[in-house]
Formats: structure tokens, C-alpha cells, sequence
């Protein structure tokens, strides 16, 4: 299987939500630019950093 089928095997599983992501990505990859910063800017990275996903608390509470 080559990347292509691969990449579209694990698209045709995504949720739309991450779907809108991979879009974005995409859209921003077509677009010339391959600078990190506006992905370090993107809310799906802000979620990422969030208190929410901060596992660092469960693993070392006392």
C-alpha cells in the first residue's frame, strides 16, 4: 500500500472535527507556506496545550 491509500484509509476514519483540521493543514500546506508558526497558532495546538489535556497532573499527584 503506498502513502496515498494509506492517508486516505486513515481520512475515511477521522471524526469531522479532525477532518476540519486535516483540511486546514492541508489548505496551508497548498498554499506554499511551510512555516510552523500559524499551526502554533491554530486552536487545535491551543487545545493540545490546555489544562485539559495535561496528563502531567494525574501522573504525579500525591
Amino acid at each position: 500500500m503506498n502513502i496515498r491509500q494509506k492517508l486516505l484509509t486513515i481520512i475515511e476514519q477521522l471524526p469531522d472535527n479532525k477532518l476540519a483540521i486535516l483540511l486546514n493543514l492541508a489548505l496551508f500546506w497548498t498554499r506554499g507556506k511551510e512555516s510552523i508558526q500559524p499551526m502554533l497558532e491554530s486552536q487545535a495546538y491551543q487545545e493540545w496545550l490546555s489544562a485539559e489535556n495535561d496528563i502531567y497532573d494525574e501522573l504525579f499527584a500525591s
